[in-house]
């Protein structure tokens, strides 16, 4: 049986299948966690499908989004995972961002599950690629995968460090996601937005900020059982963001 987190990837990743056909995909960028998940194999789920939007009118989006949430095909594929969309709402619809939300019921179970789909009309947050989702994270799932622009791993790396050193309040997942993009590619971050030393040195305050408490509630929650296990305990959140401290510094250089 699926777990919850499996049921909201199953349904993100449908979404992108049919939204290829409804809105020209050289318009819209996945980002976030889908993308670092989707395409650079990151263990953590998404809870929301986040994506930037490189151009069209509030209206023409609306009524793509809402055209493809209404077809009868959307509704049928996800009878067939087992999934039914109980309602969707649409709660900000402005120039800079369109968000859908979502209550989704999985067969057998009785708790309803809530995402959201976000756009927003932002600046470029950098390179991106047309390439379709890794095939080990679909393949469970027993459906194509969906073929999409998203960030490179520079321009993801670069978005995260700069959501760490600029956020309101500081959030665990991004430096986890550091860690995942600094250990498993080869890539280099780029020219950062503004003073770059004084994100650089922003970040690596944050990065060492967090207690594992915050770690414990805000990501390993959405990690797989077998990952969960390997976080009991503090030194492994604390290697992690050392490790993102360490390579960090060597960018200030």
């Amino acid at each position: 049986m699926r777990s919850p987190l499996q049921d909201i990837e199953c349904f993100h990743l449908l979404f992108l299948r049919l939204l290829e056909s409804r809105l020209d995909r050289r318009t819209w960028v996945v980002k976030g966690d889908v993308n670092l998940r989707a395409w650079f194999a990151s263990v953590r789920y998404s809870a929301d499908l986040d994506l930037d939007l490189l151009r069209g009118s509030v209206h023409s989006v609306q009524e793509r989004v809402d055209g493809l949430l209404a077809a009868k095909a959307f509704r049928e594929l996800l009878t067939v995972q087992g999934l039914t969309l109980l309602r969707s709402w649409k709660p900000k619809q402005t120039e800079t961002t369109q968000r859908w939300k979502f209550e989704l019921r999985a067969e057998g179970k009785t708790v309803s599950l809530p995402t959201r789909a976000e756009f927003s009309r932002k600046r470029e947050g950098g390179d991106y690629a047309l390439e379709p989702a890794r095939a080990d994270v679909v393949r469970p799932y027993g459906f194509l995968a969906p073929t999409a622009n998203h960030y490179t791993a520079a321009a993801a790396m670069r978005q995260k460090i700069e959501a760490l050193a600029h956020r309101r309040e500081t959030q665990a997942r991004d430096i986890w996601d550091l860690a995942h993009l600094f250990r498993t590619t080869q890539a280099s971050p780029g020219p950062l937005v503004g003073a770059a030393a004084k994100t650089l040195e922003l970040a690596c305050e944050r990065a060492l900020s967090l207690a594992f408490d915050v770690f414990k509630g805000q990501v390993v929650p959405y990690l797989p059982p077998e990952h969960q296990a390997l976080y009991r305990t503090a030194d492994a959140w604390d290697r992690i963001c050392e490790a993102v401290v360490e390579r960090l510094s060597e960018l200030r250089l």
